[in-house]
């Protein structure tokens, strides 16, 4: 059996993702809504497991502007191709997932996760986060756990 998160520690995670946007592809972004996440044929979701400490996937869902601006920041590309905007999330959810990471660390959680993947079909159950930005929405889905041996915070 596992225990969620406690919520400075999703707090944290959060805010983390929120500085890394703005530094990584320009984006302000702000947590508007927990609830429903969305997937659409003009969204890439991408998941990374975690196991350690915390244990399960996190799922990012971006639209496909948000992708490809970190292909052309990243290639110095003005007009990347469209089919590199899978490449582009895959990145992101990374870069956005190790940065955050960082917050877990400081919680005492020793944690590690998998190289990014895309996801299909239905998102998983977990505490879905809505972030509004001027290129669409981004939602993150955490579906990590702490595993009850251990006492953080």
């Amino acid at each position: 059996m596992t225990e969620p998160l406690a919520p400075d520690v999703v707090k944290g995670f959060l805010d983390v993702v929120v500085r890394y946007l703005r530094s990584t592809v320009g984006l302000e972004a702000v947590v508007a809504a927990i609830g429903e996440p969305t997937f659409s044929p003009h969204t890439i979701a991408v998941a990374l497991d975690f196991q350690g400490d915390v244990r399960g996937p996190v799922t990012w869902v971006f639209p496909r502007p948000i992708a490809l601006e970190l292909v052309r920041r990243l290639r110095c590309e003005p007009d990347p191709p469209p089919e590199t905007a899978t490449d582009g999330a895959t990145e992101l959810a990374n870069i956005l997932t190790g940065r955050a990471s960082e917050v877990l660390e400081r919680h005492g959680f020793h944690c590690e996760f998998g190289v990014p993947r895309l996801h299909s079909g239905a998102l998983p159950v977990g505490i879905a986060v809505r972030m509004t930005t001027a290129n669409g929405p981004i939602d993150v889905v955490l579906s990590m756990a702490q595993t009850p041996a251990e006492r953080h915070g």
